[in-house]
């Protein structure tokens, strides 16, 4: 497992060239875009709940609540490749990840650790996955383009938690992953809508996969960071790169909750 030590490594490997005056070169790192541990998630970060109505993600934050475990994961495909895929969800890696979840949930339900599962479309490439081309990231939250592949979304989503597949019982919705990404370039397209200042602070800075998928933060009872999030399991890399397992995330929230 690749803990904290290895990741400030890398951190300090993010840099870019700087040319003083004594003509030497040297490393200038950057300043992470995202939340660090210790801060806290803004009251304005919103994601949407089944009726796509916006909620503050810390007002979801149980008064009993000493620690939260925030899941975002791919979500339903309308349709996905034959003979390819295990599940009916568009990110493989976070199918094989409910399993971990689910662990999760059931070892920690008479505790006061409250889960939240956060479901993100195939917003860069809706169309391999059933849904009409750009529709979440070309169009207003309110055209009805994207209502209509936002509401097949989120109805398929919450079919799969009536089953049970998705461990949750608190999921909602990020349709444009204004969590994980602030458009730019191609995806900035001029039907967008307004883009948000808090948008792409919960993708950690030293993962460079473009969804970011599946992720595992877990946040205090004020919205604070308690730690590093959990990401970047990989399982069907060769070998696969499992980064987190369910000891580790059970090991971290026990040392919270012990902690208050």
């Amino acid at each position: 497992m690749i803990r904290p030590i290895f990741w400030a490594i890398v951190a300090g490997l993010v840099v870019g060239c700087l040319t003083v005056a004594s003509g030497q070169p040297r490393l200038q790192v950057e300043k992470p875009s995202g939340y660090q541990v210790g801060e806290r998630i803004e009251k304005e970060v919103t994601v949407l709940d089944k009726d796509l109505q916006p909620q503050s993600l810390v007002s979801l934050i149980k008064p009993e609540t000493k620690v939260l475990v925030l899941v975002g994961f791919g979500g339903i495909a309308a349709r996905v490749p034959e003979g390819k895929f295990r599940g009916p969800l568009w990110c493989e890696d976070s199918f094989d990840d409910l399993a971990v979840q689910r662990a999760l949930v059931a070892a920690f339900r008479h505790s006061p650790v409250q889960f939240i599962g956060v479901a993100v479309p195939p917003v860069y490439n809706p169309s391999a996955f059933g849904y009409s081309k750009n529709s979440f990231l070309g169009y207003s939250d309110t055209s009805p383009e994207f209502l209509a592949d936002a509401r097949q979304f989120v109805t398929g989503t919450e079919e799969q938690v009536a089953r049970k597949l998705i461990p949750f019982d608190q999921v909602f919705y990020d349709l444009k992953y204004r969590l994980g990404d602030k458009p730019s370039g191609p995806d900035a397209t001029a039907g967008y809508g307004e883009i948000q200042p808090w948008q792409s602070k919960l993708k950690w800075h030293l993962d460079p996969r473009k969804y970011g998928l599946p992720i595992i933060w877990l946040i205090g009872p004020k919205g604070e960071v308690l730690q590093e999030p959990f990401f970047s399991n990989d399982y069907d890399s060769d070998p696969p790169q499992i980064m987190y397992q369910f000891q580790d995330l059970k090991a971290a929230i026990e040392k919270y909750l012990a902690d208050r």
